[in-house]
């Protein structure tokens, strides 16, 4: 009769891992603008308020997710949001090193 508690704990260890695992690494920037290396594989920073300044972009970034309250990123090759605006809508992908700067709406 011991089987059962043993079995019990595997069980239990078995499910808490896998909720672990499964876990998107975006479960925690659901809101703003998210930043992804590895084509929305690994989170690399999120702006939980964009407030429309010009701001840095992630140099590792190759995709971004504008959340719900984001409508716009506009993009710019340039540190200090000036030249060409590329505008990225809310969910793309790019080449990491791509865009030095950027805005979002």
């Amino acid at each position: 009769m011991r089987s059962k508690p043993v079995l019990a704990s595997v069980m239990l260890a078995t499910a808490a891992f896998t909720a672990t695992a499964a876990q998107p690494s975006s479960a925690t920037a659901e809101t703003g603008l998210s930043f992804y290396a590895g084509y929305f594989v690994t989170l690399v920073a999120n702006v939980p308020h964009p407030d429309g300044s010009c701001s840095p972009f992630p140099s590792e970034a190759d995709s971004l997710v504008g959340w719900s309250d984001v409508e716009q990123v506009v993009a710019y090759r340039s540190a200090d949001c000036t030249g060409q605006a590329v505008g990225l809508g809310t969910l793309r992908t790019f080449r990491p090193g791509e865009f030095a700067s950027y805005v979002a709406h």
